[in-house]
Parts: C-alpha cells; structure tokens; sequence
C-alpha cells in the first residue's frame, strides 16, 4: 500500500473507529514516536514504539477519556503534515463533557506514521477529569 503523506494522516483518524485497529497497525511505524505535553492526563511525556503506543498511551487514554478526535484542517507539509480540530466526549472519572482543540503535528515516511507531536489544552482535560479545581 503506497499512500501519500497526507492520505496516511487521513486514514490515521478514519483507523481511530472501533473495528478499525488493525489498520492503525498498518499505518504506525514498529518505532513509532508519540509526544505529549507534560501534564497530559493518563500520561505526557513520549511513548517509543507501538507497544508504548499500546499499552501504555492508548491503555491510559481510553482509561481516562471517552473522546472522539474530529479532524477538521489538513495541511501538507511534504513529509509533516499538520492537522487542527477538535477532542470531544467525556472524562471517564467525572463524566464531565470535554470539547478542546488540538493540533498534531505528524512525520510520514514511506506511508507509516514516524512521529506524532500532539497539542491540546491540558488544563482544560486535567480539569474534565478532577485533577484541577476550577476554583482559584
């Protein structure tokens, strides 16, 4: 399967549908490198390789959030693309609603995603989940 870069970013959130896994697998990388902000809740920092992408980013997020990521800006960027939209459901531990924008910035060789640096509003999901007080 020979997909362009940004034909690969886009069938990375179309994977992210139940039922889909096995095509994320196709698209990542074995050494796929995830990013994420410190103070993510579930877990910032960076994941190296799909089993870190697996067990440890995928467990932790789906353990802590109930979302759907809505990509709405797809810009080409040859080999990294960028894309902006929105994180919307819920954290799981509060069942408060969550509706946050996020920017992903993906590295593409060969049609596998290499890297992912992901941008979102921390304070905001800390606060979704109860692990900030809204109060000042």
């Amino acid at each position: 399967m020979h997909l362009s870069p940004l034909q690969t970013v886009h069938w990375y959130y179309d994977s992210l549908a139940p039922g889909r896994r096995a095509e994320l697998m196709d698209l990542l990388d074995p050494h796929v490198v995830l990013e994420l902000p410190d103070g993510f809740p579930g877990g910032g920092g960076t994941y190296v390789g799909l089993k870190a992408y697996l067990e440890e980013f995928l467990y932790n997020f789906y353990g802590t959030f109930d979302l759907e990521l809505r990509p709405s800006e797809f810009y080409d960027a040859g080999d990294n693309d960028v894309v902006l939209g929105r994180a919307q459901g819920h954290a799981i531990p509060s069942g408060v609603g969550v509706d946050v924008p996020f920017a992903h910035i993906w590295t593409i060789r060969h049609s596998h995603l290499v890297r992912c640096r992901m941008f979102t509003d921390t304070a905001c999901l800390c606060q979704a989940v109860g692990a900030l007080s809204s109060n000042p």
